[in-house]
C-alpha cells in the first residue's frame, strides 16, 4: 500500500498502482496526424528519386523531370529506402515535438493531484499520445541511442552516456543524469493514473545510477548519485533513494552495500569456508 499526501488534500490510500498512461481517449487521433505530416514529407522528398525508377520501369515519367535516370539508379534503391525509414523518424520526431511544444504553451505542465475530466488530465494524455509514436519509431531501428535522441527532442533531461534500453519513460518531468543505465522491462513514471485522479510529479535520477530489470520508479522518486534500484523492486511515491546502496523491494525498504568484486570474493570465500566447516563438524559427530 502506497501513503500519498499533497498540499491540496489529506493524506489518501492507493490500494493499487496503475501505472498505464494508455487510457482510452480521443487524443490518440495524433497518431494520424504524426503518419500523414511523416508521409507527406517522406514522398515530397523522394519524388525525383521515384519519378526516376518509374522512368526506368516504363520509359515515361509521371511528371517532367531532367535529367532522366540512369541505369545506376538501381542501385541506390536498398540506399533510398533505408534512409527514407529515417527521415520518416525523424520528421515524425520534430513533428511531434513541435506539438508538445504547443500542448505546453496553451496549458503549461504542473504537479499535483487532479480529477479525471479537468485541463491537467485531458492535456497529460495529450502529452503522452504525442510523445508515444515518435519514441517507439525510433527503438524499432538498429541504432540504441535513437530513443534518447527523440525523449530529448520532446524535452526529457537526459544526460550524456545514457542507456535506456527498452524501458518506458514519460515525457515529462523526468530528469536523468550522466551515465544512468536501465535495464529492461522497467518504467519510469511521472504520472500515476488510480480510480477517477491522475498523479503528477518529478521524477529526479542522478549520475551513475542504475535502475535494475522488471522495477518501476514511482512519481516524485529521487535517486541520489550511483544509487541502484534492485530487480523485480518499485519506489514509493516521494521516496528517496541515497546513493552507493542498493535499494530493494516492493516497495523500496531494504538497503544493501555495493560491494566492490574483491570484497564479493572475499565474502564468497568466507561463505564457502564456512559450510566446509559446517560439513567437517557433520562428518565428526557422525563418526563418534
Amino acid at each position: 500500500m502506497i501513503v500519498m499526501e499533497s498540499k491540496t488534500e489529506p493524506k489518501t490510500e492507493i490500494e493499487f498502482i496503475s501505472t498505464s498512461g494508455v487510457f482510452k481517449t480521443p487524443f490518440s487521433m495524433i497518431i494520424i496526424l504524426q503518419l500523414f505530416v511523416g508521409g507527406i514529407i517522406l514522398i515530397v522528398v523522394n519524388l525525383w528519386f521515384l519519378n526516376s525508377i518509374y522512368f526506368l520501369l516504363t520509359g515515361s515519367q509521371f511528371y517532367p523531370f531532367e535529367p532522366k535516370a540512369e541505369w545506376y539508379y538501381w542501385l541506390l534503391v536498398p540506399l533510398n529506402c533505408y534512409a527514407a525509414i529515417y527521415l520518416f523518424t525523424f520528421t515524425v520526431v520534430v513533428f511531434s515535438a513541435g506539438i508538445f511544444k504547443i500542448l505546453n504553451k496553451i496549458y503549461p505542465p504542473k504537479e499535483g493531484v487532479f480529477e479525471k475530466g479537468s485541463k491537467d488530465w485531458v492535456y497529460m494524455h495529450r502529452r503522452f499520445w504525442t510523445a508515444y509514436f515518435p519514441v517507439w519509431l525510433a527503438r524499432t531501428l538498429p541504432l540504441p541511442w535513437l530513443d534518447i535522441v527523440a525523449y530529448r527532442i520532446l524535452g526529457v533531461k537526459v544526460g550524456k552516456n545514457v542507456v535506456l534500453y527498452e524501458g518506458y519513460v514519460d515525457p515529462l518531468f523526468i530528469k536523468i543524469g550522466d551515465f544512468t543505465m536501465t535495464s529492461l522491462n522497467i518504467c519510469i513514471f511521472s504520472h500515476l493514473i488510480y480510480h477517477d485522479k491522475v498523479l503528477i510529479k518529478k521524477v529526479n535520477i542522478g549520475k551513475a545510477c542504475v535502475v535494475g530489470p522488471h522495477t518501476i520508479v514511482s512519481p516524485g522518486t529521487i535517486m541520489e548519485d550511483f544509487a541502484v534500484l534492485g530487480v523485480n523492486s518499485y519506489t514509493s511515491i516521494d521516496q528517496e533513494l541515497k546513493g552507493n546502496l542498493i535499494h530493494v523491494g516492493t516497495p523500496v525498504s531494504m538497503t544493501l552495500p555495493i560491494q566492490s568484486l574483491e570484497e564479493s570474493q572475499k565474502k564468497a570465500k568466507q561463505v564457502q569456508q564456512g559450510k566446509d566447516n559446517s560439513n567437517s563438524i557433520k562428518i565428526e559427530k557422525n563418526l563418534e
